[in-house]
């Protein structure tokens, strides 16, 4: 191989990547473009709350709270024993990193 075709050969290969690049960049921007048109979801965001209906007009004047309360039982001994292993388990494992703690949501 020439000196020539070397530098031919470098240069093809520096354009195709910027060329990647480029199209990368491109459909980025092309997606969040689109994306800012696209109703995600018909309330918001995820973690936002479901709107709360309005309760019927009634005779009086003050509005009606109708705050229903669940009963919700303590937990059995076997699950507070499998989240006693659980978090014995994390302890165990990581010891050094007591900073860190594994988060599991619903």
């Amino acid at each position: 191989m020439t000196q020539l075709e070397a530098w031919i050969v470098a240069a093809l290969g520096m354009s195709v990547v910027f060329l990647g690049l480029v199209l990368c960049i491109a459909f980025i921007n092309v997606f969040n473009r689109v994306a800012k048109h696209v109703k995600w979801e018909e309330h918001g965001h995820h973690d936002a709350p479901p709107p709360v209906q309005k309760a019927e007009a009634s005779a009086s004047s003050e509005p009606v709270m109708a705050i229903a309360k669940v009963h919700v039982d303590p937990p059995t001994p076997e699950i507070l024993a499998v989240i006693a292993t659980a978090i014995e388990i994390d302890l165990r494992l990581y010891q050094s990193h007591g900073d860190q703690r594994l988060t599991i949501r619903r």
